[in-house]
């Protein structure tokens, strides 16, 4: 056999395995102490996101631990706003891992993952859009049982991997479907309403977009995409 064509092969299998590979978990899940017990939610570059229901009184600190090395650490976090359906908290000392927002909501060609923690170890579970995205927020598992993920992960984030990092699209909200077999979670746009003007996520957004044309024709470049989010253009 040719070495030249054993090379490539070599290469090829090489990188359809890394493209395969299941990334890092970022440990940005955190515990909060209710009295339903232990419920997620998710550390981010601008407070710590839980649902609504778990939050008390806007006067009373809600405890929470995550992990950081080989240990939990324990904090209290003050509740800055909230919507119906999310809650956004500030940490009273602590700095746990933060996830990164991405900046367009999770979209169909995603490989999207759930950050979940059985025991001592943060692990993912890789999941995808329902129907490509057209009938909402919705994800089909590609593994694990749907009805335990839905209960036991309510709150954790649920995160797309773009530009080879995790970059958060979603928080699970505990509700799922048998038929056909599918988990909600609440999507990056309901979580921006939370967030302060001078987020780093707006500062994303805003930038301008390149220059991509060549003689006067828009051309494309690798890996740049539509935000789905943006407004339509003016026929003016």
């Amino acid at each position: 056999m040719d070495p030249r064509r054993t090379a490539l092969a070599s290469l090829a299998a090489l990188l359809l395995l890394a493209g395969c590979q299941v990334p890092d978990p970022i440990e940005a899940t955190i515990e909060f102490q209710t009295e339903r017990g232990m419920v997620r939610g998710v550390s981010t570059e601008d407070g710590l996101f839980a649902l609504v229901e778990v939050v008390p009184p806007a006067a009373t600190p809600l405890h929470f631990r995550y992990r950081t090395g080989d240990g939990f650490f324990d904090d209290r976090a003050l509740l800055i706003r909230q919507t119906d359906v999310l809650a956004l908290l500030t940490p009273e000392s602590s700095r746990p891992h933060r996830a990164r927002f991405a900046i367009y909501p999770a979209s169909f060609d995603d490989r999207l993952f759930i950050e979940v923690r059985t025991g001592d170890e943060a692990d993912l579970l890789e999941c995808h859009l329902f129907d490509q995205g057209r009938q909402g927020d919705l994800l089909v598992l590609d593994e694990g049982r749907l009805a335990d993920v839905a209960h036991r992960y309510a709150g954790a984030g649920v995160y797309a991997w773009r530009d080879d990092m995790l970059q958060l699209v979603g928080v699970l909200n505990g509700v799922y479907c048998e038929e056909p077999a599918t988990l909600a979670f609440i999507g990056l746009d309901e979580m921006a309403t939370l967030l302060p003007e001078t987020s780093d996520f707006f500062v994303r957004r805003a930038l301008p977009h390149r220059s991509d044309f060549e003689f006067g024709v828009p051309r494309d470049f690798e890996g740049e995409k539509t935000q789905v989010s943006d407004p339509a253009p003016s026929d003016g």
